[in-house]
């Protein structure tokens, strides 16, 4: 039965600027795969995925200010529904 999960940003984190979507709606995004680039301002980094699923819409465009806690994508996984923890973007390079 699939399930659908709201991909967010860690509460921790600081904010972030949304540079550009790696994975367009209607496509599968795999575990731990980038899925978005966002920047601080002085360096990029990647958000992965948590947990594979087809991304349905993306609530962010490029240049939006992400807050911790803000959702970025929506994403509809196969299987029995599980908690899904916040993303915590990793640094490029």
């Amino acid at each position: 039965m699939p399930f659908v999960y709201e991909l967010k940003i860690a509460a921790e984190e600081p904010s972030y600027t949304f540079v550009q979507q790696l994975v367009s709606v209607g496509s599968m995004a795999e575990a731990g795969q980038a899925v978005c680039t966002l920047t601080d301002g002085a360096m990029e980094f990647h958000v992965p995925a948590p947990r594979q699923g087809l991304v349905v819409e993306w609530f962010v465009e490029h240049g939006a200010v992400i807050e911790n806690g803000d959702s970025l994508a929506r994403i509809v996984c196969e299987g029995a529904e599980v908690a899904i923890p916040a993303a915590v973007p990793v640094r490029l390079g």
